[in-house]
């Protein structure tokens, strides 16, 4: 495998299984974890593993550009990472919006977060942390897949509404990462929006939605 940067946003139990996980898959790979407790970082500190004992947010909006990014970007951390990293580069532009009723209706086992945003999943159990992601065949139930949730939300009719899915890949079992030029992607079409946004993050069975406008204001590069 070629040289490759990883960035895993979080220390915690998530983030500890991921760094195993990458360096068992990516050997020669170059991985960065990142996370606000000086504890955690000092728990997975291993050789050849940088560490970065900052937010995670802020550090992803510091640090990712168009000009030098990480093959991967891992999100751990209990918060939708893509909407907190556009919602920075938009500064202000952001206000937060209601998930339409309709949508909601359109999804299976519907959660909601608590700020704002609801989670999504295929699944009305609870999955096996180390599910390897079948394309067929469900792990726990035995059973066919249904379709997979980020092309359900694709979809979805969202009438006045910029519907953009981020798509998280399954880089090992209960491991999903998402590449920068989806972020970028997302940020290009929803900074140029004159509707409501729908901002999505979704792998084939679980997903976090987020509804938001945007103000008049510019935005940040």
């Amino acid at each position: 495998m070629p040289m490759q940067h990883i960035w895993i946003i979080g220390a915690g139990k998530y983030g500890k299984k991921a760094v195993y996980a990458m360096k068992k898959r990516f050997p020669e790979s170059i991985i960065k974890v990142v996370d606000e407790s000086p504890v955690a970082c000092n728990s997975i500190a291993q050789p050849n593993i940088e560490t970065v004992c900052m937010d995670g947010v802020s550090f992803l909006f510091k640090n990712l550009d168009r000009s030098r990014y990480p093959v991967w970007v891992i999100p751990v951390i209990p918060v939708h990472l893509a909407f907190e990293w556009i919602r920075l580069k938009l500064s202000l532009s952001v206000e937060p919006a209601e998930i339409p009723v309709s949508v909601q209706e359109s999804l299976p086992n519907v959660f909601p977060g608590k700020h704002g945003e609801i989670f999504i999943s295929n699944a009305s159990f609870l999955c096996p942390e180390n599910c390897p992601e079948p394309e067929d065949i469900c792990t726990y139930t035995k059973l066919p897949k249904k379709e997979p949730l980020y092309k359900l939300i694709e979809s979805l009719s969202c009438m006045n509404h910029l519907n953009i899915v981020i798509c998280s890949h399954q880089l090992a079992p209960g491991i999903g990462g998402i590449t920068p030029q989806s972020l970028f992607n997302a940020l290009d079409e929803i900074r140029n929006s004159k509707y409501p946004i729908l901002l999505s993050t979704a792998c084939g069975c679980h997903g976090v939605l987020q509804a938001f406008n945007l103000s008049p204001c510019k935005c940040r590069s």
